[in-house]
């Protein structure tokens, strides 16, 4: 939850944020879409090792504040324990890393 920004300039700052993770949106728009990093195609190949990600987000007003809701796109169970693990750490990164983007 963001106070004192229009939805806008949220989800501007988030795309931003996510361009500079390498990320791109691959459907919708900015404030409701679907962030990706990586290859599907290796991913069915290489499983964990391709190092796809993807992630749902939805920005839009909440009472007074702006809300930022970010969930996993896949699981990474594709990659059995190793791409659960390496999902769930991307999760977390690109929470902590969007929080710092936004408020900035």
């Amino acid at each position: 939850m963001f106070s004192g920004a229009p939805v806008d300039d949220v989800a501007e700052k988030a795309a931003l944020f996510f361009a500079a993770q390498g990320y791109h949106l691959e459907s919708g728009t900015k404030t409701q879409g679907v962030y990706s990093r990586g290859s599907q195609a290796a991913h069915m190949v290489l499983g964990a090792l391709a190092g796809l990600k993807k992630f749902n987000v939805t920005i839009g007003k909440d009472g007074e504040a702006v809300a930022v809701v970010i969930a996993r796109g896949m699981s990474g169970a594709w990659g059995g324990l190793i791409g659960m693990s390496k999902m769930q750490r991307a999760f977390q990164e690109l929470i902590t890393g969007l929080q710092g983007a936004i408020l900035s």
